[in-house]
């Protein structure tokens, strides 16, 4: 009896400990801020996306203590420690960090299908939105190749996108011209499928404008001039044709440059102003929305090519597709109007497709039940994560 109590305490020690520790793991990251807290939570934010996870569901480093998720005091969050290797402040102000954190990946994860296979995305470079918003940015007109830099780097960052290669385009205007909304759409699809990908990132810079405390000259020299940052993220959808992501990310500050000086936008002095460190910021803010926002939207993919019964469709092993997955299949029918409007139509199709063959950007799937599939499949039809 008394040995039987033992081993059932034992048993119950271990049952208490797995849930907590058998999907948990040190990592280490680099990370920086304005001060250790900032630079600790960059970290975090850095491995968060690196390895796959929900920034939603981690939390945040105040006064040397991770704050908890909620007011539940069993639901500490994934972090279940951090330590602080290494830290350095330089002359610009800006901290940056070594930590190491020992971390519930299962918890991080998200928790849905659609999160296990990378979302292809196009990044377009950032474009100025018209003539005022480029005169605006004197100075730091090169600032929007900072920015494509600083976006791009964050989003290689994380384990939601599998990216293509960035295309400097604009699709707001051609020639100062602007173009209507059914072309730039048009644009925009013929971009998707010639480069493979489901979504295309476009981003659109609204305002660099300095601005001064009004026209007086004493109260000039008084206070400092700002400056502004204000930029669009879209995110269009090329399988659904329509922006599935817009958001404005947005921030004053003051600006201590001289109006005549070369400002070279990847020094330190820059990096280190009230200004350099809001640029940054709003780019990592935004990766972080995208990644929060698109971790478990739906995985749609064309048809590429029909061989027999089998067919292969445009996303591959970089979007980390495995063995024995399943789709569904939609086909897809170009519709004209008494008008002569043109439009595209999806209609589910039968059965299942299974994943037998895997390649780098492509995939062959193999009908499940032969007697119960869709016939006449075509190039451009749509399939869909069961």
């Amino acid at each position: 009896m008394k040995l039987q109590k033992i081993l059932f305490s034992t048993f119950m020690g271990i049952a208490i400990f797995l849930p907590l520790n058998v999907f948990a793991a040190w990592h280490f990251a680099n990370g920086e801020g304005n001060n250790t807290d900032d630079a600790v939570n960059n970290a975090i934010y850095n491995l968060v996306l690196q390895n796959g996870g929900d920034p939603s569901k981690v939390q945040t480093f105040r006064g040397g203590q991770l704050q908890r998720t909620s007011d539940n005091p069993f639901d500490n969050g994934a972090i279940k420690r951090i330590v602080v290797l290494e830290r350095q402040s330089s002359l610009n102000g800006t901290t940056r960090v070594k930590i190491k954190a020992f971390i519930n990946d299962k918890q991080m994860q998200y928790h849905c299908k659609n999160s296990k296979i990378k979302k292809s995305l196009l990044p377009i470079c950032f474009r100025y939105a018209d003539s005022a918003a480029f005169q605006g940015a004197v100075g730091i007109e090169n600032l929007n190749k900072e920015l494509d830099k600083q976006f791009i780097e964050n989003l290689r960052k994380t384990a939601i996108f599998s990216l293509k290669t960035p295309l400097k385009l604009n699709t707001i205007n051609d020639n100062g011209k602007n173009v209507g909304e059914a072309t730039r759409i048009e644009n925009l699809n013929a971009l998707a499928s010639r480069n493979g990908c489901q979504y295309v990132a476009i981003g659109t810079i609204n305002s660099l404008s300095k601005s001064k405390v009004g026209n007086n000259v004493v109260m000039n020299m008084m206070f400092m001039p700002t400056r502004s940052i204000n930029f669009d993220i879209d995110i269009y959808d090329a399988v659904n044709q329509e922006i599935v992501f817009h958001q404005n990310y947005a921030g004053e500050t003051d600006w201590p440059f001289d109006s005549d000086e070369f400002i070279d936008v990847r020094s330190d002095r820059f990096k280190g102003s009230d200004f350099g460190r809001r640029v940054y910021e709003l780019t990592s803010d935004a990766v972080k929305d995208l990644a929060s926002h698109f971790g478990c939207a739906d995985i749609s993919a064309r048809v590429v090519d029909v061989e027999g019964e089998n067919i292969i469709i445009n996303i591959g092993r970089e979007n980390g597709v495995t063995k024995d997955m399943l789709f569904t299949l939609e086909q897809v029918a170009t519709v004209h109007n008494v008008n002569g409007y043109e439009y595209e139509m999806q209609d589910q199709g039968l059965g299942s497709y299974k994943v037998v063959a895997i390649y780098p950007r492509t995939t062959k799937l193999k009908p499940v039940d032969l007697q119960n599939s869709t016939i006449n499949v075509s190039i451009d039809d749509i399939v869909k994560l069961q």
